[in-house]
């Protein structure tokens, strides 16, 4: 998970404006279609300054988005800071061209493959390449593989299987009819602006947390307790992957997400080992974590294949005590990805 993703989801947890690059107020371009699906999203788009018209009066309805174009989009919604490196990463990218400190940035935030020398900024990006620069850009390329493993909605996809897959899961886009994706499709402005305005409400919504969670369907990933004298188990809470497997199963069953609530442990596990033998397990509460938290002997770290945080300790000579919890990151990271499927209400238990 980038961290800016999970700052930006900190800012919103905290209720703190986030802000996007100034637009002009939208104005009617002489060829955006008035009662188009997609207009309302334009408009969104043009006014929070993601896109901008082609020429002063046209905003190039129908044409297609180029692939600089869209990597300058994404840049802008997630508010990346900008990255001007020396030399160019791309051999067609150069360093006086009009998008090359954006596609710098993407590329720097992981957001673009850098296996092909060539980034081709003029050509047309497919539903192919948009799903992958969505997904990447997201800080989901491992869950993407892992979503890979998954039986694809689509029979026409062969190549970026788990971007598509993760794309289409998370509402950011959908198929064509028919059970086709079309990946090589170029996507036009109009359609581009509405898939980017689909992931700006999704990542700029505000998490809302409940007391109880008796008036919707809960979502939850337990985490097991160790068993005495077994194997050292690693213990985070709600790993990323079986959090996408639950909100998955629950969108794929007909739940309507508005109406789930996202269920997250508030404090933690801790398992006491002596010379790799596991002695005890036990859940902490929030105050507990604290507790522990505030020893001096404590060395703390955080795992982004999990997106959760760990510490370590020795309560004695003879004894190691590891502690999974829940911090502001990994709370954001989860509820990142929940805001993705829907679901912006949460509990912590």
């Amino acid at each position: 998970m980038k961290k800016h993703v999970l700052a930006l989801l900190l800012a919103l947890m905290l209720c703190v404006q986030l802000t996007l690059p100034a637009g002009a107020a939208f104005r009617t371009y002489e060829d955006v279609q008035e009662d188009h699906w997609t207009t309302s999203s334009v408009e969104r788009a043009i006014d929070l300054g993601l896109l901008q018209g082609k020429t002063e009066g046209a905003f190039g309805w129908g044409q297609p988005m180029s692939r600089a174009e869209f990597a300058v989009a994404l840049v802008r919604l997630f508010g990346w800071e900008e990255v001007v490196p020396d030399r160019s990463t791309f051999s067609d990218a150069a360093p006086d061209s009009w998008f090359y400190t954006a596609v710098e940035t993407a590329a720097a935030n992981g957001a673009l493959s850098t296996g092909s020398p060539a980034f081709r900024p003029t050509d047309g990006i497919t539903r192919e390449e948009a799903a992958s620069m969505l997904i990447r850009g997201l800080g989901y390329t491992s869950l993407a593989g892992y979503a890979a493993e998954n039986e694809s909605p689509f029979s026409d996809v062969t190549t970026n299987k788990g971007f598509i897959t993760a794309a289409y899961d998370m509402g950011l886009m959908s198929g064509t009819g028919d059970g086709l994706f079309h990946p090589e499709d170029v996507v036009t402005r109009e359609l581009g602006a509405a898939v980017l305005m689909r992931l700006y409400d999704c990542l700029y919504s505000h998490p809302i947390r409940l007391s109880s969670s008796s008036a919707y369907w809960e979502v939850a990933v337990e985490t097991p307790l160790a068993d005495s004298n077994g194997i050292l188990p690693t213990t985070p809470l709600e790993p990323l992957t079986d959090l996408y497997d639950a909100l998955r199963e629950m969108k794929e069953s007909g739940t309507n997400m508005n109406r789930v609530v996202l269920s997250l442990n508030g404090g933690g596990i801790r398992t006491l080992t002596s010379y790799g033998v596991v002695l005890s397990s036990e859940t902490l509460s929030a105050r507990e974590v604290e507790a522990v938290l505030s020893r001096s002997d404590v060395n703390t770290y955080y795992s982004e294949r999990y997106e959760s945080a760990y510490c370590i300790y020795q309560p004695n000579a003879y004894q190691t005590a590891t502690v999974w919890y829940q911090n502001d990151e990994s709370m954001a990271a989860k509820l990142q990805l929940a805001s993705l499927f829907g679901v912006t209400r949460y509990v912590l238990r």
